[in-house]
C-alpha cells in the first residue's frame, strides 16, 4: 500500500511539473511575439525619422554601423512597407 501512495504521489508532481513547464513554455512565447512586435515598431520608427529629418547619416541598430544617404534612397525606394 505504501508503495503505491509513493507512486500516486510521484504521478501527481509529474504532471504538476509538466502542466508547468507547458504554461511557461506558452508565456515564453507570447512574451517573444510581444517583443519581435515592439523590435518592429522601433525599426519603422527609426527608418521614419531617418526619412523626414534627411539626418546625414542614422546608427543602424543591429550592426551598430553608421549608414548614410544610399540607405535613405532605399529606404525610400522600399516605399514604407514593412519587413515581416
Amino acid at each position: 500500500m505504501m508503495s503505491t501512495e509513493r507512486l500516486n504521489e510521484s504521478s501527481d508532481r509529474i504532471k504538476d511539473s509538466r502542466r508547468t513547464m507547458l504554461e511557461t513554455e506558452e508565456l515564453g512565447v507570447s512574451i517573444l511575439q510581444d517583443l519581435h512586435q515592439q523590435r518592429q515598431s522601433l525599426l519603422h520608427a527609426n527608418d521614419t525619422v531617418f526619412l523626414l529629418l534627411k539626418v546625414p547619416y542614422r546608427l543602424h541598430l543591429l550592426t551598430g554601423k553608421f549608414e548614410g544617404k544610399d540607405e535613405r534612397k532605399r529606404l525610400m525606394r522600399k516605399g514604407g512597407r514593412k519587413n515581416k
